[in-house]
């Protein structure tokens, strides 16, 4: 016959779960932050961090207005980031595995703007 006793069974199975799971395990998805500075007064006209999508297939978009009729569009996927300025200046893509070796800058940003994409940054509360 075989021991069917109710505390056995629940300390059992309490057992297993410490040894089983050792804490809650979060995935924290990576984030980037998009900045815009004017250069002329180091003001920072864009500032916004984004999750980065961790499916495959996946897409952040966001558009920004930047002054005036300058607007930049930034797309990102679990691969790249990508900041578009509506024919303002080059389109600026940085994969991922680029942004994970840390800030990378726009090398052609529309003239009078400095563009950055930052890695690790913490998003706002919508």
């Amino acid at each position: 016959m075989t021991n069917r006793n109710p505390r056995f069974v629940t300390a059992l199975f309490g057992a297993l779960s410490l040894v089983a799971c050792d804490g809650q395990q979060y995935v924290s998805p990576d984030t980037v932050q998009l900045v815009i500075t004017k250069d002329s007064s180091s003001l920072r006209l864009v500032d916004r961090c984004n999750y980065m999508p961790v499916l495959l297939g996946s897409m952040v978009k966001a558009r920004y207005a930047i002054e005036d009729d300058l607007k930049a569009t930034l797309t990102i996927t679990h691969d790249a980031v990508t900041v578009d300025f509506d024919g303002a200046a080059d389109t600026f893509k940085v994969s991922a595995g680029e942004l994970a070796d840390g800030t990378q800058t726009a090398p052609d940003p529309p003239a009078g703007y400095t563009v950055e994409l930052i890695p690790g940054c913490t998003p706002d509360d919508p």
